[in-house]
């Protein structure tokens, strides 16, 4: 819509535009939004503390986040300690798909964390942007490459433009990733946007892409698509997959591994 329009907008349908870019970007930024609405950033200040007001939104500095994010992201410390034993067993069946001499790369999910605790009498390389997953393999054999970038202390992971610099020109054997969740078609999915950035460049660093997704992800919708089922060449989950979604996934010619728990 252009700003000209916008601007005749009533405070009610302006604030309507604001929730839908809201879950469309996940983000907002008070300067881009008064451009784009053609108000004053006062008047944008006005309209995000009513959305936080009504719950729609959570004020940062700045600007503002989805309600959605800011929940999916505090409950990090949480996903530790969920789902563990399917995790575990994730975790075993990916590192067997791992050999001597190979370089790995691992996002930040706790997935992955759990995987880095099975690599670690591996000998091999390990690129990623996680502070815990580098912790975990702080005293093993495996050469840790840790990708930097600014920190979001919420997660302890590295993203923005210094995280995707960083990623250029390297190739990995494997990369597994993981996400808030999975829903077919679209593919895996997560929903903090710097991340779905670096995860999605390390797509292309990959020679083999395989998501690592437990069974209570599967149908949990996310801000936005880290790959399409197209991108992935291997789906590990566990065996408390439904059998539609397994159906799903045949469907969709998606070659799955499922690990019993």
């Amino acid at each position: 819509m252009p700003a000209s329009e916008a601007s005749r907008l009533l405070p009610s349908e302006r604030q309507q535009r604001i929730r839908l870019l809201a879950v469309q970007q996940g983000v907002l930024r008070i300067p881009k939004l008064a451009e784009s609405l053609g108000v004053s950033e006062m008047t944008i200040r006005r309209d995000l503390e009513m959305l936080q007001d009504s719950g729609h939104l959570e004020r940062t500095f700045g600007g503002a986040i989805t309600r959605e994010q800011s929940s999916s992201e505090s409950t990090y410390s949480v996903r530790l300690h969920t789902h563990t034993p399917e995790k575990q067993a994730i975790a075993r069946y990916a590192s067997s798909l791992v050999q001597n001499g190979d370089t790995v790369a691992l996002d930040a999910s706790t997935t992955c964390l759990a995987l880095a605790k099975e690599l670690s009498k591996h000998k091999i390389t390990v690129i990623t942007n996680s502070l815990d997953v580098a912790e975990e393999l702080r005293h093993s054999s495996v050469k840790v490459i840790l990708i930097g970038g600014y920190l979001r202390q919420v997660a302890g992971s590295f993203a923005g433009p210094l995280a995707l610099k960083a990623l250029e020109g390297l190739h990995v054997d494997h990369l597994f990733i993981s996400g808030k969740g999975f829903v077919l078609p679209d593919g895996l999915m997560d929903s903090d946007l710097d991340e779905i950035e670096v995860k999605q460049r390390m797509v292309t660093t990959a020679t083999h892409v395989t998501a690592l997704v437990d069974s209570s992800k599967f149908g949990v919708h996310a801000l936005g698509r880290i790959a399409s089922p197209s991108t992935l060449h291997l789906l590990v989950t566990d065996s408390g997959l439904s059998s539609k979604t397994r159906a799903q996934l045949q469907k969709h010619k998606i070659k799955t591994k499922v690990v019993k728990v």
